[in-house]
């Protein structure tokens, strides 16, 4: 399979016109960049994202109020690891105010669906999929563009997924043992 570039990426990205969607497997990601900011989190410090827009977050206001989907099922297995927490109260809670259908699958709460797999991928608009690849620890070691045949497997990831998954805020607002003091 083609290795896909940033620049690839980005086009598509900023050329879907239907819908962007993300599956996630992993408790952890980019554990090396996202360091330092995991340990502000753990040690209790302000959220440096109130009241800022990130560029991710401008691109999915702006595609969103066009009507293109942004939607994204993240597979976890309680108890969620400190990253995850993270990842949730830091990332998910502002990505969603930005118009993101965010979506839980807790394995350990409903089980794990049959058939899906641990595999980590981008779907935009029907026609492309870009599977992300990484290490076990979480992290990234590059992305494919795949097309053809294999359009349909995905497909059918994405939606056994999001069939068995629960709207984040529902998730969050269930577990609070999982929020910060």
């Amino acid at each position: 399979m083609p290795s896909l570039t940033n620049a690839g990426f980005d086009e598509l990205f900023d050329g879907t016109t239907k819908s962007v969607f993300r599956l996630e497997t992993l408790p952890v990601y980019n554990p090396v960049s996202e360091a330092s900011t995991l340990e502000s989190y753990l040690a209790g410090e302000p959220c440096p994202r109130v009241g800022v827009t990130t560029p991710y977050m401008q691109e999915v206001k702006d595609q969103t109020s066009r009507g293109i989907r942004h939607y994204r099922v993240h597979v976890v297995h309680s108890p969620l690891t400190d990253y995850l927490r993270y990842e949730m109260e830091w990332g998910y809670t502002f990505t969603s105010q930005a118009g993101e259908e965010i979506l839980i699958l807790d394995t350990a709460e409903h089980g794990r669906p049959e058939g899906l797999l641990d595999e980590d991928f981008w779907f935009f608009d029907e026609t492309h999929v870009v599977r992300m690849d990484y290490r076990d620890d979480g992290e990234f070691l590059g992305k494919e563009l795949l097309v053809g045949p294999y359009l349909d497997h995905y497909r059918a990831q994405r939606d056994l997924a999001v069939g068995q998954a629960v709207p984040f805020r529902e998730y969050w607002s269930a577990h609070p043992q999982y929020h910060r003091d």
